[in-house]
């Protein structure tokens, strides 16, 4: 899936992102739930807009979304003031209710995207309001379900997500399925990933130290050159060398699942355009795995 040049650009796909007001909840009860994915599948049909997935989640609202012609601001604001004068008729109350803007983020490729469905459809899971995947999948406030064919598809563009996973409809029910269970993985603490995969902290050490970082800071989330540069080629090496999964790199490294596959691109093209430099240094590898 080539990248748009307009981060609004019809046909882009976006992680949209809605909070509400100081982490406030926003959907009480049964009734708000079936308002909200009421409106979405009015509206998002309408605007030519297609998703891939979607979870209703208390405080938080996700969406994977590929734009149509009507301005992705255009249609959340949409979705979001029509329900929120709804939500505050109905319980007595003024004011906000979503934080701010959206947030979204301009999906990669598809290998991105894929990621993304899996982390959006496993947060009613991981907020404990299922226990399984199996009850995932009958699970109405979540678009897990519909594309497995266990729910209504709603507002879901049902055949656009599942050709992401396989070309027969069967196929690809399967691949997804197996795809969400390897996801669970994320749940996993950093220690008990470390302890499955012991080439990962000398991967870390050496990374760190070829770049002249620490792992504290690796792992704090900072902006610093250096430290972008050490967290990406760590990202692809644990991923593409060691074989490790996204989510257990995200869980090692302190940051979102959807941040990986990014990482692990511009880590790939940082050893690519190092590649002479990092054979005179590491005697052809960093970190005991293959720039290539």
């Amino acid at each position: 899936m080539p990248r748009t040049p307009r981060r609004d650009a019809p046909g882009a796909v976006h992680h949209v992102m809605l909070r509400g007001i100081e982490r406030r909840v926003i959907l009480v009860d049964e009734h708000d739930h079936a308002d909200l994915l009421r409106r979405l599948s009015e509206i998002l049909p309408e605007a030519g807009v297609q998703c891939f997935g979607f979870a209703f989640v208390t405080n938080h609202l996700h969406f994977v979304l590929r734009t149509g012609p009507v301005p992705l601001p255009t249609v959340v604001a949409r979705v979001a003031t029509g329900y929120a004068g709804s939500f505050n008729r109905r319980h007595g109350r003024s004011g906000h209710l979503f934080q701010n803007r959206y947030k979204n983020v301009l999906v990669d490729d598809d290998h991105h995207l894929r990621v993304l469905v899996r982390y959006v459809h496993l947060n009613p899971l991981r907020a404990g309001i299922v226990r399984d995947l199996d009850e995932l999948e009958r699970h109405p406030w979540c678009g897990h379900g519909a594309l497995l064919g266990r729910r209504p598809a709603a507002f879901v563009s049902v055949d656009a997500a599942l050709a992401l996973f396989g070309d027969a409809p069967g196929e690809a029910r399967a691949a997804l399925r197996a795809w969400m269970a390897d996801g669970l993985v994320a749940g996993s603490t950093a220690r008990e990933i470390a302890a499955r995969c012991p080439e990962l902290a000398p991967l870390l050490e050496r990374v760190t130290r070829e770049f002249g970082v620490t792992e504290a800071a690796v792992r704090s989330g900072r902006r610093d050159p250096a430290v972008c540069d050490a967290r990406a080629v760590l990202a692809h090496l644990a991923c593409d060398g060691l074989g490790l999964c996204d989510a257990e790199v995200a869980t090692h490294l302190g940051v979102g699942v959807t941040a990986i596959p990014r990482a692990r691109a511009r880590g790939r093209a940082w050893l690519e355009a190092h590649r002479a430099a990092v054979a005179r240094r590491r005697g052809g590898d960093v970190g005991g795995v293959s720039p290539s």
